[in-house]
């Protein structure tokens, strides 16, 4: 059996496939009025889109976070791939927004 495989060398048939990895990304206070709806919004949108991985930061808890994308005001939504910035959404916009954040995270 140790012949057998003398014959075969390992090659890449192909060039490697790179994938776009999205990931939004929601900073919010519980201190701001405002975070509550854009939470709820942001975790309902996430079950309708599975496929979008996001991940919570609370700033309370973390707040040096924040400084890796310039995160002055909460809530605030950055739309990342492959770990760049490609969308931001602030405190003023609304679900809308949102909503064409996910779907731009899912192409």
């Amino acid at each position: 059996m140790k012949y057998f495989w003398k014959g075969f060398h390992i090659t890449k048939s192909a060039a490697p496939v790179r994938f776009k990895k999205h990931v939004i990304v929601l900073y919010w206070s519980p201190d701001a009025s405002n975070s509550t709806p854009i939470l709820r919004g942001v975790k309902n949108l996430s079950i309708r889109h599975p496929s979008v991985s996001v991940k919570i930061v609370d700033l309370s808890r973390t707040p040096l976070e924040a400084k890796a994308h310039n995160i002055l005001t909460a809530p605030t939504v950055v739309l990342l791939r492959d770990g760049r910035e490609v969308d931001r959404i602030s405190d003023g916009e609304g679900m809308t927004f949102l909503e064409s954040m996910f779907r731009k995270a899912q192409t």
